[in-house]
């Protein structure tokens, strides 16, 4: 499965291959978008554990997130024994894709069944998390695999598109569903959809002339950058989780809720981030928003501990909403910072959602001791205010890392080790390059030839051509020897600052 970066194209006989990939791109956004209620609706469909949940016993549930969990390490670990192969392989597989959600989709329905007619077997509880984990490693690979041929600032636009059209898809589809005796299964059905997506997706990709990968843009976030931003991303998890879990979900809400406040707060949240995402890019920036989100979580953090009690409508409806942007970043978090250390590109589709799952677990662990309803709504208050006050801590390291130029967007260094990607990122920032500029100046330092270049990145020679010129001008040189030389001589210095 490919999808190709966005950017200027030729016309005439390109016009056909730009719409394609345009269409590619939204596929994309659409298998993010289903792929997001994975780690946000609730573990099993509707109405199979109720009373139990309802009565703060959350052992149900918390030996749900621990079978996934389980599942999901031991899927990983068959990834990495087997490397690279493995996951190229998942990653364009149909067959992986549609016999993992539909065996979701059966098992849903087998607990939906079984709910009405009687009691749940033991074994059908354990196996649909079993299930929903192999279904959620195959979709991550595969939407990584997907991803990887975006340039950063392009991936953040797909993801941004993404959430919007989740909240869309996930409110039209309890719409529909509802009403009807099957209503539940709309929770196992939202993550399967995704499935229909990454296999067009994987079908519109297959084609015996597709050129080669371009090379892996360098990392937006520096490897220390990245790792405070998905630690700071979990604590907000955690806070707002406990709230969700133990305070409302209880009290029957969930992310795709029918309040109106809730739909209000999301239908002007993702729009605004998309429209964001978008403009960042129009200006070749990734458009990230690390630090207004951070300070939004611990505002809704505060808030919601402080005003729980006579604004419990609309502490939920600002959560809400906040929790699928929250994981989408972490498995940007993740991304960025595994890209930086040179880790295999599959690796983050694995430990993205472990990370999620594993605060699940913690979150549902409080829920074991057995509290009373008061004494529970006084923890969850503990634990959003100490959450909310490293977080708090962690974005201010995280500014300061950001100043000191500890990305290496600004520095152009991975943290341990000098990487020649991020040596021309950090050159390309210098000079005021363009993200195309930036990739056919990586592409020509390694050799390819203008042909070549112009088959890896969809566009016509004389496209690359004139981004060529462009960037000869802007660094100030007069040939592709030169512009080796002096890539190799900020690679030289590095070294030597090292």
């Amino acid at each position: 499965m490919v999808a190709a970066p966005l950017g200027p194209r030729a016309t005439g006989s390109d016009s056909r291959g730009e719409r394609l990939n345009k269409l590619r791109i939204l596929l994309l956004a659409l298998a993010y978008a289903c792929f997001w209620a994975l780690f946000v609706l609730f573990p099993y469909p509707s109405n199979v554990v109720p009373e139990s949940y309802t009565s703060y016993d959350a052992a149900p549930v918390f030996a749900s997130s621990v079978v996934t969990l389980v599942t999901m390490a031991l899927s990983g670990g068959v990834l990495v024994a087997l490397r690279d192969g493995l996951a190229e392989r998942v990653a364009g597989s149909t067959m992986a894709v549609v016999g993992s959600g539909a065996a979701l989709l059966a098992c849903g329905a087998a607990l939906i069944v079984s709910a009405h007619i009687g009691a749940i077997p033991l074994w059908l509880m354990v196996a649909y998390p079993a299930i929903m984990a192999i279904y959620g490693v195959v979709a991550a690979v595969a939407l990584a695999g997907a991803s990887r041929r975006l340039s950063s600032r392009d991936n953040a636009v797909v993801l941004a598109l993404s959430l919007f059209l989740s909240f869309l898809i996930g409110e039209a589809i309890v719409a529909l569903t509802d009403p009807l005796p099957t209503g539940e299964i709309s929770n196992p059905l939202m993550p399967a959809l995704g499935g229909v997506f990454l296999v067009i997706l994987g079908r519109l990709g297959r084609s015996d002339s597709e050129p080669p990968s371009p090379p892996r843009p360098a990392s937006s976030l520096s490897g220390r950058a990245a790792a405070l931003a998905a630690a700071i991303l979990l604590c907000y998890l955690l806070g707002s989780g406990a709230f969700m879990s133990l305070s409302s979900v209880a009290r029957g809400e969930t992310w795709f809720s029918d309040g109106w406040i809730h739909c209000a707060v999301a239908l002007g949240l993702y729009p605004a981030f998309c429209l964001c995402a978008f403009a960042a890019w129009r200006q070749g920036r990734a458009g990230y928003p690390w630090l207004g989100f951070f300070i939004l979580c611990i505002a809704c953090l505060y808030c919601t501990a402080l005003l729980y009690a006579p604004l419990a409508v609309l502490c939920r409806a600002l959560i809400l909403p906040s929790r699928p942007m929250a994981i989408m970043l972490l498995w940007v978090a993740v991304q960025e910072g595994m890209r930086a250390r040179g880790l295999p590109w599959w690796q983050s589709a694995v430990v993205a959602p472990m990370l999620t799952v594993a605060v699940d677990c913690a979150i549902h662990a409080i829920g074991l001791v057995g509290l009373s309803s008061a004494q529970m709504d006084s923890v969850v208050n503990a634990v959003m205010l100490v959450t909310a006050f490293v977080m708090t801590l962690g974005m201010l390291w995280f500014v300061r890392l950001r100043l000191d130029g500890a990305d290496p967007a600004r520095s152009g260094y991975l943290a341990g080790a000098i990487d020649v990607s991020a040596v021309i990122a950090a050159l390309a920032d210098e000079h005021g390059l363009s993200e195309r500029e930036g990739e056919v100046l990586g592409l020509l330092y390694r050799g390819n030839t203008q042909k070549k270049i112009a088959e890896r990145l969809f566009l016509s020679v004389n496209s690359i051509q004139t981004y060529a010129k462009s960037l000869y001008r802007k660094l100030g040189v007069h040939s592709r020897q030169e512009l080796i030389d002096m890539v190799n001589e900020a690679v030289d210095k590095g070294d030597r600052a090292r």
